[in-house]
């Protein structure tokens, strides 16, 4: 499970990244390699580090750049972080742990309103232990209980094979 987590959290990360980083090389600001593993390394932090990541980098494209740069920036680092968190994330993180994009989503904003960044963190790998605890219950059924298909009374089932 939490492999599988860090494994959508990395291809999440990997995306904002390259497309912030493609960004960076539009607008021209230098640095825009270092930056995008900045941005990359941010992503593994729920919340606040997509926002710090993006100061920085408008930060930097200020002082380099100017300030027409820099908020051309932080159009790109805005709507990034919007695609990637309404969109992205929910898509990869559901699709890496078996989850419905919905519950990624339901779980990211109970764990957020119930422990701040913290519950931010833990909220999908708990939603994903916690689906996968309850697909293993129904999926094991005591010996002898086994579900057998029901037929109409009067008709027998005939045995394969």
């Amino acid at each position: 499970m939490l492999g599988g987590y860090l494994r959508g959290t990395a291809i999440v990360a990997t995306v904002d990244a390259v497309a912030i980083g493609i960004g960076l090389l539009v607008v021209g600001v230098p640095l825009a390699l270092p930056l995008a593993v900045v941005v990359f390394l941010g992503a593994f932090v729920p919340l606040v580090g997509a926002v710090v990541a993006g100061a920085l980098v408008a930060l930097v494209a200020l002082v380099t750049n100017g300030p027409v740069a820099a908020l051309v920036v932080v159009a790109i680092v805005v709507a990034v972080n919007q695609l990637e968190g309404d969109l992205l994330a929910p898509l990869v993180m559901g699709k890496v742990l078996s989850l419905h994009p919905l519950a990624v989503l339901s779980a990211l904003t109970a764990g957020t309103i119930l422990a701040g960044i913290v519950g931010t963190l833990l909220a999908v790998p708990i939603a994903a232990v916690a689906w996968a605890a309850v697909k293993e219950w129904n999926a094991t059924a005591p010996p002898g209980d086994e579900l057998v298909p029901s037929s109409p009374p009067g008709r027998r089932l005939r045995p394969c094979g």
